[in-house]
């Protein structure tokens, strides 16, 4: 990774499990980052969170999964934007994220589409773009970034949006500055192969990258899929943060060695 000018955001859903979820906040300043992301903080109170965010950017946080928990291991639906019937859960969903991000001066949502059991694929896709371009609006209006992301079956069976060809048809139809795709290499690979190829087409459309390796969605310098040397170079000069959702196989600390070549760590590990 050397020469290389990359800038990255620790995950604290997934990262330093070793500690609580605000003290992950004290170890991405002890390692060096100068942003992290989160998958759900929703039930955290606001002004500690604020207080031990103390000048860490915080570059994006996923809608809620299910309004009435806030749990993401147990919750029905994993978002609402494709669900015929949902359309208030999913308003008052959106609303709660877009008041979240606000409150702690986050700049982009990941804007849950919800699982597709059940439902008739062409009502799935009418609601979904529908609420796209509804999410859209409000968001240029708070000037916010949406995100929406495919995820492979390996860790989200039968999610709507499953797809990467799929989310690009989407953006297009909604046409908005404020409506972008969420590049997460593990889930490219995972859905398509062929990533290194694939990451060209798709670039165009990131308003957000996220890496892991895979299949085991650990670290990117993990055994597998993925050749992130050749990753990173192609995303060199990405003058946005790269989220680091991944899960250590090892201790965070030790699974961080791969980031020194970019300037991260303020101490040995």
């Amino acid at each position: 990774m050397s020469n290389l000018v990359l800038k990255f955001a620790a995950n604290i859903s997934t990262m330093f499990h070793e500690v609580d979820v605000l003290n992950r906040l004290d170890m991405c300043r002890r390692f060096g980052f100068t942003a992290f992301e989160a998958q759900n903080l929703y039930d955290i109170d606001i002004e500690n969170l604020l207080a031990k965010k103390n000048g860490l950017d915080m570059v994006l946080i996923n809608s809620p999964p299910d309004i009435k928990s806030n749990n993401t291991s147990n919750n029905n639906y994993f978002g609402y934007a494709c669900l015929p019937g949902k359309e208030v859960e999913f308003q008052e969903s959106l609303s709660k994220a877009i008041e979240f991000a606000k409150s702690v001066g986050c700049r982009k949502v990941h804007i849950l589409a919800g699982l597709k059991d059940g439902y008739d694929k062409n009502e799935l896709r009418k609601t979904y773009i529908e609420n796209l371009k509804r999410s859209a609006l409000l968001l240029e209006k708070e000037n916010l970034i949406g995100v929406i992301e495919p995820l492979c079956p390996e860790i989200k069976p039968n999610y709507f949006l499953d797809s990467f060809d799929d989310a690009v048809e989407y953006i297009k139809e909604v046409g908005s500055d404020h409506l972008k795709l969420l590049l997460d290499v593990f889930h490219l690979e995972m859905l398509h192969k062929d990533t290194l190829n694939l990451m060209s087409k798709f670039y165009p459309y990131a308003g957000h990258v996220q890496v892991s390796q895979a299949p085991d969605r650990d670290e990117p310098s993990a055994k597998g899929r993925i050749d992130y040397q050749k990753v990173f170079e192609l995303l060199n000069g990405y003058s946005d943060f790269i989220g680091l959702e991944y899960t250590p196989k090892r201790s965070t600390v030790k699974s961080l060695s791969f980031l020194k070549p970019c300037g991260y760590f303020t101490v040995n590990l």
